[in-house]
């Protein structure tokens, strides 16, 4: 694995985004290349990300990945990042920071966490710390780029030597998703870059028929020419709640120019209808009882959003909450401004 270098994830981010495979089967050749350098055990790792991504849309492309590798050496354990007494300090001063509730202070303890974290010796409990504030940093709210860059500075530092393909796409989607500034140079971030790409491809073909809740039927490939925001969200989400005034808000100002919103939600019908009796969303909102749409498009945790453009072409997602500020830049790559 080659060590942190001198060069710009924006740089790189760009770069995969101007010369974007056209289908599934280009982006599986891409991921498959980026792997050359990879070492193992992350090499294993990605491959199993890959065939789970594939799998249910592309089973035989999943076959490629399925192939049992040569034994690798054990990760070692993880361990408590709050088992010392600086992690502990760190965890404590985590969770503060979800009570701020200004994003310019949040932004200057995010900071200072970052430094702290950045401080502590290698390890995986080094590693969490900075997923942790990652997760913090992002989830809620508008930071700014200059405490995004911070956490994705010491989150670089941390990943130096971890084993774990998992935390490397994660990192990759703060790369990819909040066009963060910073200095990386990974043959792994390459491999999860390209792994975010391949998903990208999948979940264009994704498609999925759902029921709103007047009972319309809705479905992605009967909105072509029109321009998708994709939100998954549940009724217990508070990020989720608080994003929807700013998707209603645009879905007035745009719709005439042919935005379409599609709120999806696995909640209960019943509460689902309690929930936005004293609403006045206009927008429409999918049931989606099975979760078939939220297998579709990996959602693990919410909310989520995807912006599609006229062609059906991912534009846009977000890995957390958005700002309406944050939704317009989103609706922009679209092409809807």
């Amino acid at each position: 694995m080659r060590s942190p270098l001198g060069i710009g994830f924006v740089w790189i981010a760009i770069q995969l985004y101007a010369a974007a495979p056209d289908n599934v089967e280009q982006a599986t050749a891409r991921f498959e290349r980026s792997l050359a350098k990879v070492p193992e055990p992350l090499r294993s790792g990605f491959r199993a990300l890959a065939e789970k991504a594939l799998q249910r849309h592309r089973p035989l492309l999943a076959q490629t990945f399925s192939e049992q590798p040569a034994p690798a050496k054990p990760a070692g354990p993880r361990v408590d990042p709050a088992s010392t007494p600086a992690g502990a300090a760190i965890t404590r001063k985590l969770d503060q920071l979800t009570h701020i509730p200004n994003d310019a202070d949040r932004a200057k303890f995010a900071i200072g966490l970052a430094s702290d974290i950045r401080a502590l010796p290698a390890g995986f409990g080094k590693v969490l710390l900075a997923w942790n504030l990652r997760v913090e940093t992002t989830y809620e709210g508008d930071l700014g780029q200059d405490a995004l860059v911070a956490v994705a500075g010491t989150y670089a530092d941390a990943l130096k030597g971890c084993p774990s393909a998992d935390m490397y796409v994660d990192f990759a989607g703060l790369v990819r998703y909040e066009h963060v500034r910073a200095t990386v140079e990974d043959s792994a971030l390459d491999a999860a870059l390209a792994l975010l790409e391949l998903r990208e491809r999948i979940h264009e073909e994704g498609d999925f028929s759902l029921a709103a809740l007047d009972g319309k039927g809705y479905s992605l490939s009967g909105l072509r020419g029109k321009v998708v925001l994709l939100n998954f969200w549940a009724t217990s989400c508070a990020p989720c709640r608080k994003e929807m005034q700013d998707m209603e808000k645009l879905y007035r100002e745009f719709s005439g120019k042919g935005l379409v919103v599609l709120a999806v939600s696995d909640d209960k019908r019943e509460t689902i209808d309690k929930f936005v009796a004293n609403k006045r969303y206009t927008f429409p909102i999918l049931l989606d009882p099975e979760r078939k749409a939220y297998g579709d498009f990996d959602i693990e945790g919410i909310p989520k959003t995807f912006v599609f453009d006229r062609e059906g072409a991912l534009a846009a997602q977000a890995i957390d909450m958005r700002t309406e500020a944050q939704f317009r830049s989103m609706l922009k790559a679209a092409g809807l401004e």
